[in-house]
């Protein structure tokens, strides 16, 4: 691994010793070179982009936009009927409180 002179000038213009500048430089060259197996390239990432558009165009063929509108209709009323039943509950609870205290 070939430490960059760049680097190296920037350290000893810091007043760092030669050694230990170069025993930087080669420490982020080492941490640069391992990073490569975590960190997504762009080319990475337009394959993950391609991935995604495969897999959506994927499910809109398995499920018609008629199913995909009965089954957000169906969730939306479940929730709107337990949002009514929670407020339903809570004005009772109102009602019983300021009815007990007076």
């Amino acid at each position: 691994m070939a430490v960059q002179a760049a680097s190296l000038e920037i350290l000893e213009k810091a007043a760092v010793p030669p050694a230990q500048a170069r025993a930087i430089v080669q420490a982020i060259e080492i941490e640069i070179a391992g990073a490569k197996d975590t960190l997504a390239t762009r080319q990475d990432v337009l394959i993950l982009r391609h991935e995604i558009v495969e897999l959506r165009h994927e499910v809109e063929g398995k499920l018609s936009r008629g199913e995909f509108h009965a089954a957000m209709t169906s969730s939306v009323r479940h929730m709107y009927g337990a949002i009514m039943g929670q407020f339903a509950l809570l004005l009772g609870v109102a009602y019983f409180v300021s009815h007990v205290q007076h």
